[in-house]
């Protein structure tokens, strides 16, 4: 009678248990988050295709990244790639033939071209050259460092 007595009492407990309405979870508002995307300028440019003399009233400018909340962010580093069509004198031959160039250097600590390079490019450049700016540096808004988009531009 006893047995009986505790598994009556059992079946009541958990019958109790199970058959009570669960609460409902609290809708909480659900906050929407926006990715930040950031985008690298070399002056007003992002990158495309621009004319020679546009190229030489941007070449001091400073480069620079904004994300899309209009945000600027100061560069700490980056790497120039000016590749140009250069021509020399064939030796053998005497003719005149031109030939592909890349000239790369590295900036740690700027955010603006150096003045030789600003004026190698203000006397040289021409169609169909291209600068690339790549490994852009800059700090984020937890004063992190950061990888940002490349800059490319065409000469036309």
């Amino acid at each position: 009678m006893r047995y009986l007595f505790l598994i009556l009492l059992l079946t009541i407990s958990v019958t109790t248990a199970f058959s009570q309405p669960k609460k409902k979870p609290v809708d909480k508002p659900v906050e929407k988050l926006v990715p930040i995307v950031y985008t690298s300028h070399w002056g007003p440019i992002s990158s495309g295709t621009i004319s020679a003399a546009q190229i030489i009233a941007i070449s001091p400018a400073i480069i620079h990244v904004k994300d899309n909340k209009n945000q600027s962010y100061t560069v700490s580093g980056f790497r120039i790639n000016y590749s140009f069509k250069g021509s020399y004198k064939d030796e053998s031959t005497g003719d005149t033939k031109s030939m592909k160039d890349l000239r790369v250097n590295d900036f740690n600590n700027k955010n603006t071209l150096p003045q030789p390079w600003i004026e190698s490019i203000k006397d040289n450049i021409k169609p169909g050259d291209v600068i690339l700016f790549n490994k852009i540096l800059f700090r984020n808004k937890e004063g992190k460092l950061q990888m940002a988009p490349d800059i490319r531009i065409t000469v036309n």
